[in-house]
Order: structure tokens, then sequence, then C-alpha cells
């Protein structure tokens, strides 16, 4: 950058100079120039080295800060894909700060993110979680990789990019007419020679003002087409050229697991027919390129009268539609192999950051959810603690009693995130897990809203509706109910819970709901063996509450409420 500013301030005296009455040769001038002009590309080639060394730097820091438990900092959240009806996302903190999404994500484009996102809010079926593991497990070791991910930047807008590349590109084409395209082209050649007599002054500017004079009906006749193009390309060129740098890792990369190695091949260019084509990121580079000509040619003062001249708002227009007709049908594949990539590096980075974590067993039968040592996967090392329980059809549900912030809302979540992480393949907080793979269905975090006119007990009981309206799906449910039915009078919270939950049962779904009402621990005693109690305690020692956050069988004996009112100065 020095060495360019040098030139630059030498060059501005040698002018000064030259165009004085001075022997000084303009030679001089016009090296100087030279020089200028080619130290550009190796400043910019050294701006990007600098760029990407900043990157690289930036991943592995941002490893180490989730290693030690520093992650919620990161740039990505995922609030966007918060869903507040989801049956599941909002209470287990999927999205948003301090999120799963946030702790597990590498992606760089948006199809990737939006890739992630889908396996967490959906459910999969048993060979799709056993082919996300298997892939996910065969890139564990690629560091590298992800190193050259992370270099690519990722402050591409997509919202736009993403709705033109799936639904306008492989819309049929509109192609000019030809006889446009030759006049267009053949004047735009002949401006060329004209330009060059023009300036060496053999021939007079008004021979220039004619060629681009007889561009104009051409122009005008396309003009609808140039419009509708131009305006569909506007500022998504950032976003092409970031989906090309990926698609090249992900081209030239050598996998060496055999359904990574298909995956890749979506990449490699082939359309519905048996030809070669040139590869997907050479593809996306050109129409990137394409895309910054046309508009260069449209909104750059300096090059707009250099394009009409030569024709190429009509020639571009019509290489854009070409370039429609020749890989429209191709764009949708490498988008979701883009994807399914960027998705897959995500979950086996998580996989290689917690060699601790155990790879969940997916089983049809027996239907049930049978965990040791599970614990919450966004919790430390040191904050975590681990139990062991387990769901069957023949015993499906679990009642846990306790006192105020004793762990059995954290005992939830720990299952529903642990689940979610099995949906995407991933390895999950336990030394062993097993489970079917649920319908999953959550009431944890409800409130009311003054906006819409709804109480806390309507919005409880609207959630409960929709949990039980999910066991009349194929997919057996998997309930997590925390302090079912608050927010009502505890005769009719024993009647209205003991009837939510016999229904859920007696449709076959499996759960844990929990409570510090004592009195609803008595349900478990109506469903003739079908459920159990447990609990979690706390102790008071020196005027301080603690909890071991250990599940133990039974009901708990205690509650904590008037005593934690009195540590907080109230005389009860």
């Amino acid at each position: 950058m020095a060495i360019r500013v040098g030139l630059f301030v030498i060059g501005v005296c040698t002018a000064s100079v030259c165009l004085g009455d001075s022997a000084v040769p303009p030679a001089w001038l016009l090296l100087q120039a030279v020089l200028f002009a080619a130290l550009v590309p190796l400043h910019s080639r050294c701006v990007r080295r600098l760029q990407r060394s900043n990157a690289a730097a930036d991943f592995h820091r941002g490893c180490l800060e989730r290693l030690q438990d520093n992650w919620r900092g990161r740039p990505h959240t995922g609030l966007q894909y918060l869903e507040s009806a989801h049956p599941w996302v909002q209470d287990l903190d999927i999205f948003g700060p301090g999120s799963l999404f946030q702790l597990v994500t590498e992606c760089r484009t948006g199809p990737g993110h939006a890739r992630l996102a889908g396996w967490m809010k959906q459910t999969a079926d048993p060979d799709t979680i056993a082919t996300r593991q298997v892939r996910a497990e065969a890139l564990r070791g690629e560091l590298e990789l992800r190193e050259s991910l992370a270099m690519v930047s990722d402050s591409a807008s997509w919202t736009l990019a993403e709705r033109l590349l799936r639904d306008w590109v492989p819309s049929p084409p509109e192609r000019i007419a030809p006889w446009i395209l030759w006049c267009s082209g053949l004047l735009g050649l002949a401006a060329i020679p004209i330009a060059i007599g023009v300036l060496s002054q053999t021939l007079h500017l008004y021979h220039l003002l004619l060629v681009m004079l007889l561009q104009a009906p051409l122009v005008l006749i396309t003009r609808r087409q140039i419009q509708h193009v131009s305006t569909t390309m506007d500022s998504v060129d950032q976003a092409l050229r970031q989906l090309a740098e990926v698609l090249i890792l992900f081209e030239r990369h050598s996998f060496e697991e055999a359904s990574v190695r298909n995956l890749q091949r979506q990449l490699c260019g082939r359309g519905a027919e048996p030809v070669l084509r040139e590869p997907a990121s050479r593809s996306i580079r050109r129409l990137s390129s394409l895309t910054r000509w046309l508009n260069h040619s449209l909104r750059n003062q300096f090059f707009a009268p250099i394009a009409w001249m030569c024709g190429l708002l009509v020639l571009l227009t019509d290489r854009l539609e070409r370039w429609r007709q020749q890989h429209g049908r191709d764009v949708g594949r490498w988008l979701d192999a883009t994807a399914e990539f960027e998705a897959l590096l995500s979950v086996a980075a998580f996989r290689f950051e917690h060699p601790e974590y155990c790879n969940p067993t997916v089983t049809t039968d027996p239907i049930e959810f049978a965990a040791e040592q599970l614990g919450h996967p966004l919790l430390s090392a040191e904050q975590c603690v681990r139990n062991d329980l387990r769901l069957t059809s023949r015993v499906p549900l679990m009642l846990i009693s306790g006192s105020n912030m004793s762990g059995k809302s954290t005992l939830l979540r720990a299952v529903g995130t642990n689940l979610v992480l099995t949906f995407c393949g991933a390895s999950v907080n336990a030394r062993r897990l097993t489970t079917y793979p649920f319908q999953l269905a959550t009431a944890m975090r409800i409130s009311d809203s003054l906006q819409e006119g709804r109480s806390l007990f309507f919005s409880v009981v609207q959630r409960l509706k929709a949990v039980v309206d999910l066991t009349q799906g194929d997919r057996t449910v998997l309930f997590l109910l925390d302090e079912i039915l608050h927010g009502t009078n505890s005769h009719d919270r024993r009647r209205g819970a003991e009837a939510v939950i016999r229904s859920l049962v007696d449709r076959h779904a499996l759960g844990i709901v929990t409570t510090h009402d004592l009195a609803l621990t008595q349900i478990v005693d109506s469903l003739a063996g079908r459920g159990v109690n447990c609990h979690f305690e706390d102790r008071v020692t020196d005027g301080r509450m603690t909890f071991d956050y250990v599940l133990r069988e039974g009901v708990v004996q205690r509650s904590n409420a008037l005593e934690l009112m009195r540590m907080l100065g109230l005389d009860v």
C-alpha cells in the first residue's frame, strides 16, 4: 500500500513537470502509470490473503472458545428461524442467543444455515438419521476443510439470492431474437475500430455517435427484458461469489466415505442429459460475472456509454437467459448439496469437539427413550449433572416432583435437546442413549398475551391441546410438560392434569411431567403401573439453599417455597 501511495505521489510530481516547460519526456509518466497499474492486482491479492489469514485465526479462536464454554458471543443465533407455534423450538433454546443453533452452526451460506435449522425443527426417520450420522462421522476429522470454509466471507445477503436461484433461474428462459443479437453484435464490433479512429483523430466523433444511435432501437425493443433481468439480478452478486467459493471447496476435496462422495457427485455438473458440463462452481462464477457486467453497464456512469455503444445491454441479457437455459435445472441440486455439506460439517465439528459424547442408537422397536448419564448439551462440563432415565411403552410416564430451582425444567430440556441433536445426526450428551424417532412436543415456556387477549391459563390449555393433537399423527409422541396447568386453582389442576396425562398415555405417547404440586403425584397411582414418580431434592445449610440435581425415585417430601421467601427477606 505504501509503495502504491509513493508511486502516486511521484506520478503527480512527474505529471506537473511533464506538462510544464521541461525537457522531461512524457514517457516517464507512462512508465509510472504502468507500474502503478501493475501493483493494483498485487495489492488486491495481498489484501485477500490477509483477510483469509484473519478469518483462519478467527476460526481457530472460535473453536477454542467453544471448548472453553465461551461461545455465546458467536454471530449466528438463528433467531430468524424461531417459530412461536412450533412444537418444541421455543421451549428448548434451539434458536436465539445461547441456543443450540448458535453452538453448532459453522455454515457460511444462507442455504446452509437454513438446512441446519430445518434439521433442528423437523423429526427425521431412522434411515435419514443413520445417513447423517455416517456422513458426519466421516467428516469429523476434516479440520482443514472446516478451516477453508471459515475463510469464505459470510457477509452476503441470501434473502433475495436464494429466492432468485430457486424460483427465477429454473423458470423458462426468454431468449432475444437472433436478428437483434446479430445486429447489436455487429454494431458493437464496428464500434471498436471507429472508437480507435476517433481517438487517433482519423475519424470524426459523429461516426461514433451514429453507432450509438443505431443501437438505440435494438435496446428499445428489448428494454422490457433488459429491465426485468437487471432488476431480478440486482444485489445478488456477493451471494453468488460466496456460493462459488464454497462450491469449489466441496468439488475439489477428496472424500473417502461413499455416501459423502455420492453427495459430492451432485456438484459434478451433470444435468439430465449424459453430457459432462462445466463444474457447478465455474457455472456460478460465470453467472456472477455476467451479473456484475450487466450491473456496471446500467449503473456505472463511466462504463454505461461504452456498454451502450458495444451492445452489451442486449448481449449480456441474452447471455444470462442462455445461462438459465443451460443450468436452470441444476441450480436447485447444487444449492441442496451445498447446504447439506455445510450442515454436515457443522454436525461433524460438534462431534469432533465433544469426544466424550456418545452416538445415539435410533430404533423403531421397542418404542423407548433410555439414557444413561444424560446431560444438557448447553451446560459446561462443570455445571452439568447427569442422570439416568427410561421411558417405555409399558411404563410411558415419569412424573417428577420437586421444589423450585431443583432441576426439573433442566432435565426436560436435556431430554428434548439431545433428541434434537439425534435428528441432526450429532453425538449426544450421554454415556448411552437409545431412542425411537419421536414426534417431540413440549409445553414449558408459556405466557399470556395482552395484544391477543389471552390469559395465562388459556395459553397453557391451548398449548396442551396442541400437544394432544399431535398424538393423532403416525409417529409416537414424546411429550415434555413443565409445571402442568399452572395458572389455575389446585382442584381444577388436579382433575385437568389427570385428564390430559391419561389422554396422552392412552394414545400411546411417552413423556415426562414436572410439578411442585404434590397432589398431582397421586396421578401415577391411578394409571395402573404405567407411570412412576421421581423427584429432585434441595437442602438448606447455614441459611443457604443447595441442590445436587440428582434424580431420585419416589415423591419429594418437602418444599422450599417458604424457605426461599424467608431467605429473600419476606416475613412468612
